[in-house]
C-alpha cells in the first residue's frame, strides 16, 4: 500500500516494531513510575480494605483511579520520548534511508501503546476482582475503570502526535502539565466532560465519554500518522475517528449539566 507523502505502510515490519517498542515502553522509567503509582493505590486501596469494614470500592478506590490518571499522563510521556529517540541520538537521517519508511515506524509505536495497556488491563481485572469479594462493584465503576484505560490509548496517541507534529522533548511535559490543571474538581463545568478523566454520575453518559475517548484516540492515531502517510485508510480513519468524536462531545455537551441542576460529573 503506497503512499503518497513518501514510503509505504508496511504491516509485517509494524508488527514486529510494535513487539520491540512495546517492551521498551514497558520498560521505561516514566512508565514504570506511573505503574508504581497504581500499585500504590490498588496497595492503599487493599490496606483499606482489610482494616476498615466500611470501607467500599465506591469510598476508597479513589485511590486507584487517581493513580490510573497519573499513569495514562505518564505513558504520554513515555510514548512521546520513544517517539523522539532518534532525534535525541541523531539518527533520524540513518534511519530515514532503511526501506522501513516513517509511517511504518510511526505505526509501529501506535500500535506498541498497547504493550502498556494490557499490561494495565490485567492489574485492574485483579483488583477489581479482588474489589468484588469486598463490596458491590458496580457498571458504572466498571465503565469508569474502562475509560481509564482507554485513556491511556488515547493519551499514547497524543504522545505521539505532538512527537510527529512538534518535536521537541520539553513539549509532553508542559502538555502533562496541562491535562492534570483542566482535570475536572469540585467546580467542574460542562466544558470538562470533553476532558480525559472526567467520570459522570450516570451510566449512559459514562458510555458516551467513553465513545469519545475512543473515537479521539483514532483520531491523534491518524494525526500522528497524516504527516508522513496520506494513503485511502488513514483518511478513512481520520473521518471515522473525527465522526465518532464530534457526535459523543455533542451528547456529552448537551446531557452533562442539565437545566439548572448540577453538572453530571
Amino acid at each position: 500500500m503506497s503512499s503518497a507523502a513518501g514510503a509505504p505502510l508496511a504491516w509485517a515490519p509494524i508488527r514486529a516494531l510494535a513487539r520491540v517498542e512495546g517492551r521498551k515502553l514497558l520498560r521505561s522509567p516514566v512508565f514504570l513510575a506511573g505503574a508504581t503509582f497504581l500499585v500504590l493505590g490498588s496497595a492503599i486501596y487493599i490496606r483499606a480494605s482489610l482494616t476498615d469494614p466500611t470501607a467500599t470500592w465506591n469510598d476508597d478506590g479513589w485511590t486507584v483511579a487517581a493513580a490510573m490518571m497519573i499513569l495514562a499522563i505518564l505513558t504520554m510521556v513515555a510514548t512521546n520520548h520513544a517517539a523522539l529517540r532518534d532525534r535525541r541520538e541523531d539518527t533520524d537521517e540513518q534511519h530515514s534511508s532503511l526501506p522501513i519508511g516513517r509511517p511504518t515506524r510511526t505505526g509501529g509505536l501506535l500500535v506498541a501503546t498497547a504493550w502498556p495497556a494490557a499490561l494495565v488491563t490485567v492489574m485492574l481485572l485483579l483488583i477489581t476482582a479482588y474489589a468484588a469479594t469486598r463490596g458491590p462493584v458496580t457498571a458504572l465503576d466498571n465503565v469508569h475503570l474502562a475509560e481509564r484505560l482507554v485513556a491511556i490509548l488515547t493519551l499514547g496517541a497524543l504522545g505521539l502526535a505532538l512527537a510527529t507534529w512538534v518535536p521537541s522533548p520539553f513539549v509532553a511535559p508542559v502538555a502533562a502539565w496541562g491535562l492534570f490543571l483542566i482535570a475536572p474538581g469540585d467546580g467542574a463545568g460542562a466544558w470538562h466532560v470533553l476532558t480525559p478523566f472526567a467520570t459522570a454520575s450516570d451510566v449512559g453518559l459514562a458510555l458516551w465519554h467513553l465513545g469519545y475517548l475512543a473515537g479521539l484516540a483514532v483520531l491523534l492515531g491518524v494525526v500522528a500518522l497524516s504527516r508522513s502517510s496520506h494513503v485511502r485508510w488513514v483518511v478513512a480513519a481520520g473521518a471515522v475517528g473525527l465522526a465518532v468524536v464530534i457526535v459523543p462531545a455533542a451528547v456529552l455537551l448537551m446531557r452533562a449539566c442539565p437545566g439548572d441542576g448540577p453538572c453530571l460529573l
